[in-house]
């Protein structure tokens, strides 16, 4: 066999491990999102004028969407008004 005839063996390999890892990123991102919002306490919500259970109910619903909206403005908020024990 010439090494032609083992480039579309590659060629499927790799993208399978290109959808592997898009797949990781997609079901896992919502996931730590989750257990994020989860974890923090309601009164750093409140503090930064958000609501907790609204926010792991719309994580669960809208996975993706969501995750990168609580990723790109709500965590950063949170952290900036973080209460601590």
């Amino acid at each position: 066999m010439t090494a032609a005839a083992f480039l579309p063996t590659i060629v499927t390999v790799l993208l399978g491990l290109v959808l592997v890892v898009v797949f990781a990123f997609v079901a896992f991102l919502p996931l730590y999102c989750i257990l994020d919002a989860a974890s923090r306490p309601s009164a750093t919500f409140r503090a930064a004028g958000s609501n907790k259970a609204l926010w792991v109910v719309l994580l669960i619903w809208l996975n993706l969407f969501a995750a990168v909206v609580y990723l790109s403005s709500v965590r950063p908020r949170l952290e900036a008004t973080e209460i601590l024990p």
